[in-house]
């Protein structure tokens, strides 16, 4: 994989994270207004099971496929390629198909039970026969990573989006009129009916898109069907087994929330409104700023994979340095501005649902829950699911207690402040693994200092960036859009003026050659 390849993927799958987060937000913006803050604390609810499941399935297979097909790409073993995708694809889908069928006979367990709200059952029940069709298409999008090919994966999220938002528009009457859980229901199919579209799209891709390895007929190097399911199972096991356990983990973390809330004294609408606001509402625009982390984290398991394996540790060192300071420049960026707008960017998303003061309270997690998600990818990319499942564990485990102990009395900032901990301790332990695996130096100068100074300023500015608009005469809404497009864009300005955002180093990233980088250190 080369440094083009490696930087312009992440920016395509940005691109079409932010189209797809967009109209997600159009998506989430319709619902919450048609079933309310009770009505997404019920749908919140399917989310964790939802996870559970699918990102347990698909995670490894995905991961596996990825890092396996980067690899036989840079030994010149296109014979494989296809094979390890069909292999994975097979997997998934047969393990799905068991999946489904042992939840299908549990599902009175799952509703009463774990869930807790008989309102979920239609939910659960629409979800169950998917799951085998949205599992496979994780050995889809692993093989169009692992060639370095993101595209197919941009349109499948595009299309997943457009599929799902339209089978709520057209059925939402119908079915809020029977009641808030078949409304929930409908949210459900429409997110399973979304995923089914995005393996659609894929297989189509993978069908009938030629590539350069596809037309090599050479059996040189091909290893038995047997070997890959070794070698994918090896890989993806331990993944998937770490995904399990953190879903586990996450799903105890967010069911206990109104439950505790409820211990602290409100009642139980109060719980679900709360507990809808959190998860529902503030943490979906807390998480959008995150496209840019998911992309780089993407991109960065198989780029690793593949210099690991040609023993090219410069160039591990160089990508993991500079998708960390990209990430540390998202976070304290985005941080501020949610921290200096929260009222006004969740009106705006969200009017008249008070999310203000909660969006305030998370905005505090930006640093950390971004950096988490790139550190994952590091850790997969270098094959340290190990360590990274202990890492995960412990900061899993830092959040419940928060959550169990601290919320009767705290309410959701105890819950915040869970994250910040959790998520620290979880990034510390990690960078110690890095260092000490590849030898990379930390760099705090340009990764926390000197964003650090730009966000002082940022904060220190903020109420006149968005003052500066009153001469227009502008609605609320509009004057928000106005302040919020000029904070980013003078926050890129400064990033770049301190020396935090180096464009020798993103045209090199690029592949740009001119003049003025032609000299620059090559990686």
């Amino acid at each position: 994989m080369t440094k083009k390849t490696f930087i312009t993927g992440a920016i395509i799958l940005m691109a079409a994270g932010l189209v797809t987060r967009l109209i997600g937000f159009v998506y989430r913006i319709y619902l919450s207004n048609l079933i309310g803050a009770e009505g997404m604390g019920v749908y919140q609810l399917i989310v964790p099971l939802y996870t559970l499941i699918i990102l347990t399935l698909t995670s490894g297979v995905s991961i596996a496929v990825s890092k396996m097909v980067a690899e036989e790409l840079a030994k010149g073993n296109a014979v494989n390629i296809k094979r390890i995708s069909k292999v994975g694809l097979f997997a998934v889908f047969v393990t799905g198909i068991f999946v489904s069928i042992v939840l299908y006979f549990n599902i009175d367990f799952i509703v009463d039970v774990l869930l807790k709200d008989s309102r979920t059952y239609f939910s659960v029940w629409i979800l169950l026969p998917c799951i085998p069709f949205i599992a496979a298409a994780s050995a889809y999008k692993g093989y169009f990573y692992g060639i370095q090919e993101v595209t197919p994966t941009a349109v499948s999220q595009i299309v997943e989006q457009l599929v799902k938002i339209a089978i709520v528009l057209i059925f939402a009457s119908q079915f809020l009129k029977a009641g808030l859980e078949y409304a929930c229901a409908l949210a459900t199919l429409g997110m399973a009916l979304g995923e089914m579209s995005n393996l659609f799209v894929l297989a189509i891709y993978y069908r009938y898109k030629k590539y350069p390895h596809t037309a090599i007929k050479n059996t040189k190097g091909r290893t038995r069907k047997r070997e890959l399911v070794k070698s994918i199972l090896n890989c993806a096991v331990p993944i998937s087994f770490n995904r399990f356990i953190m879903s586990v983990m996450q799903a105890i973390e967010v069911i206990l929330i109104p439950r505790r809330l409820l211990v602290g004294g409100l009642n139980y609408i109060q719980c679900m409104e709360e507990y809808g606001k959190l998860t529902g509402m503030a943490m979906p625009l807390i998480f959008f700023p995150a496209l840019v982390t998911t992309s780089l984290a993407t991109t960065l398991v198989p780029a690793i994979s593949e210099s690991m394996s040609l023993k090219n540790y410069s160039r591990v060192n160089f990508r993991i340095s500079k998708s960390i300071q990209i990430t540390m420049v998202v976070g304290f960026v985005f941080m501020a501005l949610f921290a200096c707008y929260p009222g006004k960017i969740s009106n705006l998303v969200y009017p008249g649902q008070n999310v203000g003061s909660t969006m305030f309270l998370l905005s505090f997690t930006c640093i950390f829950i971004y950096l988490q998600q790139i550190l994952t990818g590091i850790m997969n990319g270098l094959g340290k699911q190990g360590l990274l499942l202990t890492n995960s564990i412990i900061g899993s485990v830092i959040r419940i207690l928060c959550v169990f102990y601290l919320i009767p009395v705290y309410g959701i900032p105890a819950y915040v402040f869970g994250i910040i901990i959790s998520y620290f301790v979880f990034c510390i332990l990690n960078f110690i693994i890095i260092t000490k695996k590849t030898g990379m130096m930390i760099d705090l100068r340009r990764w926390v200092v000197l964003p650090a100074g730009v966000t002082v300023v940022l904060v220190l500015s903020s109420k006149y960036i968005y003052s500066f608009f009153n001469f227009m005469n502008l609605s609320a809404a509009w004057q928000t859009l106005f302040a919020v497009c000029a904070y980013i864009i003078i926050a890129i300005f400064l990033m770049a003026l301190v020396g935090v955002i180096d464009w020798h180093e993103v045209l090199q990233l690029l592949g740009i050659k001119n003049k003025k980088v032609r000299n620059f250190k090559k990686e």
